[in-house]
């Protein structure tokens, strides 16, 4: 266990490090939170592929009308992560009532909805039945009450209490099984839970910059992954759940360095491409690190330029195959992608 919390806390280390000495991480960010709201939605059965998710024309806070409901989910995780990630930045503990912001976010404008949204839950959940019976549940939490309210109070109390640096990663493992069997929301516990890892990592200064995804590997071995978390419960398995954590971690980490790695010298390669052009296409082709798929109305909103300046920027980086037109039924390109990037994050 020693060794499995050293390799991991060690990965996270060299994230760190990494992300802390780029130019404008910020670019590296917005496909980590994308890649990781995808993966972290598919997780709970709500799938959207990340081709589609990179692609979507949408930032934080805009309305998400015209988006269907599945990608609406997806859209407010986004919405979640950022809150959470910014919350965390300035200072915010992790705490019950994030907690309940982030949830209040996630759902919001879903069949989730309600008077219930961004509270703990006052209705019994259960998990894993095929029918709606809950003698078929696969497992039961506690029930709504006093009992539920005051565990969570104390799951956070004992968060707040620990503060060794060499033991995150396993205090991380802990609080994600008791997160999970405790089940405090109707809906959205495994997402908020996942998310909770991401920013426990930056309260306790492991990372600086949000460039870890996690879901990803979870959702290759779910049915592992529900395994041990059941495991824990039913038979206090403990050791099995938390090194199979901690290596989530630590191979999670290893892909973001690569990751991180392959995006910036994909930024490297797009400068050196476009230094003999204007300042538009040169803002263009970075701007791809962030968000791969474009469209001239697109460009032309994100660079505060005219149509005209929008369409030539494309049109060069199309010359210099950086774009790669996509087209429509009438064989017409309506949207662009940068098949380097998207390569490197999918």
């Amino acid at each position: 266990m020693v060794g499995a919390i050293g390799r991991a806390t060690a990965a996270l280390g060299r994230v760190d490090a990494l992300g802390t000495n780029i130019p404008n991480p910020d670019l590296l960010r917005r496909p980590t939170i994308r890649r990781e709201a995808q993966s972290t939605s598919a997780l709970e059965g709500t799938y959207e592929r990340l081709e589609t998710v990179l692609a979507a024309d949408y930032e934080v806070g805009e309305s998400k009308h015209g988006f269907n409901e599945t990608m609406r989910e997806v859209l407010n995780y986004l919405d979640a992560a950022n809150h959470g990630i910014l919350s965390v930045q300035e200072g915010r503990p992790i705490s019950r009532s994030l907690t309940r912001e982030l949830q209040q976010l996630l759902v919001a404008g879903t069949s989730s909805d309600g008077p219930q949204a961004g509270d703990v839950r006052s209705t019994q959940v259960f998990i894993g039945a095929n029918t709606r019976r809950i003698e078929d549940a696969r497992f039961v939490p506690m029930p709504p009450g006093q009992q539920l309210d005051s565990e969570l109070n104390a799951l956070f109390d004992w968060w707040a209490a620990r503060a060794d640096p060499g033991l995150m990663v396993l205090d991380a493992a802990m609080f994600h099984y008791q997160f999970e069997t405790l089940h405090p929301f109707t809906d959205g516990n495994g997402r908020i839970g996942r998310l909770l890892i991401l920013l426990q990592l930056m309260r306790r200064g492991m990372l600086k910059q949000p460039l870890l995804s996690i879901s990803p590997w979870f959702e290759r071995r779910r049915s592992q992954y529900q395994d041990l978390l059941l495991g824990v419960s039913t038979n206090g398995a403990w050791e099995d759940w938390s090194m199979f954590f901690c290596q989530g971690i630590e191979e999670s980490a290893d892909d973001a360095y690569d990751r991180i790695l392959e995006l910036t010298a994909i930024r490297d390669k797009y400068r050196t491409l476009t230094s003999s052009y204007g300042g538009t296409t040169r803002r263009l082709a970075e701007s791809l690190i962030a968000s791969p798929y474009v469209s001239v109305p697109a460009v032309e909103r994100r660079l505060q330029v005219s149509r005209s300046s929008a369409s030539n920027a494309v049109r060069n980086l199309v010359d210099e195959r950086v774009l790669t037109p996509m087209t429509d039924s009438g064989s017409r390109a309506v949207m662009y992608v940068a098949l380097d990037v998207l390569n490197a994050v999918r």
